[in-house]
């Protein structure tokens, strides 16, 4: 009986000691992973957080630098206009001065000045009497008087905001307001403010230096940048009546655009920056990329110098999203990490596996998915058959993966989008200065001309040569609008009854009949007779355009004295229109690439002026009618350019697209 007690006792102390280890294990264990899990999901989250703050400031930079370069290309083509040219050559200032406030006024630019060749200003378009200062010191100023066209950021002393013009010096004014952990300043106000501004030289058509036109914005007070910030990166979105994100200017340490709130709900302008940020982005010229306090509150945020044209620091330009969301999700999912590791220590004995299986993997997994987010990469979903929180987390975290994924590529296309759309915008800029340069120019050369006095005969000569040039302006202009049209998908196809050959084509011929005269051409109708009974569904008007690019070409392109032969075949399901002329032809590795925008093919024989146009816009009036255009050719004798409308479109009289 004693031997069997000691036995108990013996084997009752192994079993706790047995259990009491393996508890001791299983907790150390649960420690050691729950210190690691804490660590590693709270510096994904807050790295993530870093990340994408670090892409918002580079689209902060990006609406920054657009409206920089905005300011700069409104002052350099008003720089290239002609009336100010003529103002500078004639002396006649005043004249200039309406025209200048208007296009101030227009492009909302706070200055907008004139300065003689050795900087001497010579008009104001907002305070036009105060005239004579010297700004050949400035630093804009200067490089436009070498010619260049220049634009940056820079201070304004108040003096120079009060010469250029009433109220900048009080818009730029600010009284410092108290900031928690701001660095100390001796100062206790700033006069001076930051402008986007942008000079460039006048020019005349010799190249030699007329003037210096400079402008810029206030930044002081004004919130379009930091608001167009916001609306772009953060699309206005608010965490518990809080904005997530906000930008803003600095003037040095000086918040004077942004939309950081106060407590009081108004834009905390005359606050200040935090110690920390002002010792590392101010002092040392560093970003910094980190939590700081702002005004009132938390941020994760991004800071980056501003600098003037001579890299001198002079502000900085911040972006930051609130931490609270952040730190409350980071909290959310320690806390749930947390609930089920200790489930998994109470149920260590059989469980033990299974529950390892069932909590650690999952959130191993979903740690190793939000590495992989926290580098840019987006992985396979995080998968979990549990039904449980841990499930719940992990469909969570997937949502907010693809969500901001899906952000992302937004952000991408509308970036992308933005570039495509700023290319066309300058290459359809360059392409119509080039073209409208060379008829102005001939016009202007005329007019001088006939001011100076000319007989008869060279008057006559004289309104003949402008009156082509006027046509050839006039016709620009229609085929730019036509661009227009297409390009925005307002072109509309109004189909009806038209007898091709009466009310297309004979009318052309007609008006084309002095060009063809000049050349010695002659238009030859094949199937003449059946042409004029030919009578098909389209858009007259869209039809007229199309035959008119092709005559005018074939005038323009063909051989003098030669041929032009216009006809047409048919078959069941459509009609066969071709024109034809005798000539250079066309190169057969040209055959598409005369239909693409702006193509005019090179060679002696093909100086022509003109804008590159007619047959893009044929081609695509002729698709909208449901048909398609081509060319042939044979190089040094014809080329013929033919196109397809169908017989009819059932059930329809009238098509838009």
């Amino acid at each position: 009986m004693r031997i069997r007690e000691e036995l108990r006792k013996s084997h009752f102390s192994l079993r706790t000691k047995l259990t009491v280890s393996f508890l001791a294990v299983v907790l150390a264990g649960g420690l050691i992973y729950l210190g690691i899990a804490f660590r590693l999901i709270g510096n994904t989250v807050i790295r993530q957080a870093q990340n994408e703050v670090r892409h918002d400031l580079a689209s902060a930079w990006m609406v920054y630098h657009e409206t920089l370069k905005t300011v700069k290309d409104i002052v350099q083509l008003t720089a290239d206009r002609f009336f100010l040219k003529q103002a500078l050559a004639t002396h006649q200032l005043q004249t200039a001065r309406s025209e200048l406030e208007r296009v101030r006024k227009a492009y909302e630019l706070d200055v907008l000045t004139l300065t003689s060749t050795t900087g001497k200003v010579l008009l104001r378009s907002r305070s036009p009497y105060t005239v004579g200062d010297d700004q050949s010191n400035d630093d804009l100023v200067s490089r436009a008087l070498a010619g260049e066209a220049v634009a940056a950021t820079q201070i304004v002393p108040a003096e120079e905001l009060r010469k250029e013009g009433e109220g900048l010096e009080r818009q730029a004014y600010f009284q410092f307001k108290p900031t928690p952990m701001a660095k100390p300043r001796p100062e206790e106000e700033e006069t001076a403010g930051m402008m986007l501004k942008a000079a460039a030289p006048v020019l005349d058509e010799k190249g030699n230096l007329l003037g210096v036109l400079y402008g810029g914005v206030l930044l002081n007070r004004n919130y379009k940048i930091v608001d167009a910030i916001k609306e772009i990166v953060y699309k206005g979105d608010k965490y518990k009546g809080k904005d997530i994100g906000t930008a803003t200017i600095f003037q040095w340490d000086l918040r004077i655009s942004t939309n950081v709130k106060e407590a009081n709900g108004l834009r905390a302008i005359g606050t200040r920056v935090s110690a920390e940020v002002y010792d590392a982005v101010l002092e040392n010229g560093k970003p910094w990329i980190d939590r700081a306090f702002v005004v009132n509150d938390w941020y994760i945020t991004a800071y980056e110098p501003i600098r003037d044209i001579r890299k001198k620091i002079i502000g900085m330009l911040y972006v930051g999203i609130l931490e609270q969301p952040y730190r409350e999700m980071k909290e959310n999912i320690l806390w749930t990490v947390l609930k089920f590791t200790a489930l998994g220590i109470v149920g260590v004995f059989g469980l033990a596996y299974l529950l390892e299986r069932r909590i650690v993997q999952p959130l191993l997994e979903l740690v190793r998915a939000t590495e992989e987010i926290s580098r840019g990469r987006f992985p396979r979903e995080v998968a979990t058959a549990a039904k449980d929180e841990i499930g719940t987390l992990a469909d969570s975290f997937n949502r907010m993966a693809i969500s901001l994924k899906q952000t992302l590529e937004e952000k991408d296309r509308a970036y992308e989008e933005l570039q495509d759309l700023n290319r066309r915008y300058l290459e359809l800029l360059g392409f119509a200065t080039h073209e409208l340069i060379q008829p102005l120019g001939v016009l202007k050369g005329y007019l001088v001309m006939m001011q100076n006095g000319l007989s008869a005969a060279q008057q006559q000569q004289a309104f003949s040569a402008m009156l082509r040039n006027v046509n050839a302006l006039i016709t620009m202009s229609q085929k730019y609008l036509q661009l227009s049209r297409i390009e925005s998908g307002e072109l509309t196809v109004h189909r009806e009854n038209v007898r091709v050959y009466e009310e297309v084509l004979q009318p052309i011929l007609e008006d084309e009949k002095p060009q063809l005269e000049v050349k010695g051409m002659e238009v030859e109708i094949e199937n003449e007779d059946t042409f004029r009974q030919l009578e098909i569904a389209a858009d007259p008007t869209l039809l007229r355009i199309v035959y008119s690019n092709l005559i005018t070409n074939a005038i323009k392109y063909g051989r003098p004295n030669g041929h032009i032969v216009c006809g047409f075949a048919a078959d069941q399901e459509s009609y066969r229109f071709y024109v034809r002329n005798e000539g250079p032809g066309i190169p057969a590795d040209k055959l598409e690439a005369v239909f693409e925008k702006f193509v005019r093919l090179e060679g002696t024989r093909r100086k022509q002026r003109g804008t590159g146009l007619g047959l893009f816009n044929s081609r695509e009036i002729i698709r909208r009618h449901g048909g398609e255009m081509w060319a042939e050719s044979v190089e040094g004798e014809w080329a013929n350019f033919i196109f397809t409308l169908p017989r009819s479109i059932p059930g329809r009289e009238t098509e838009e697209t």
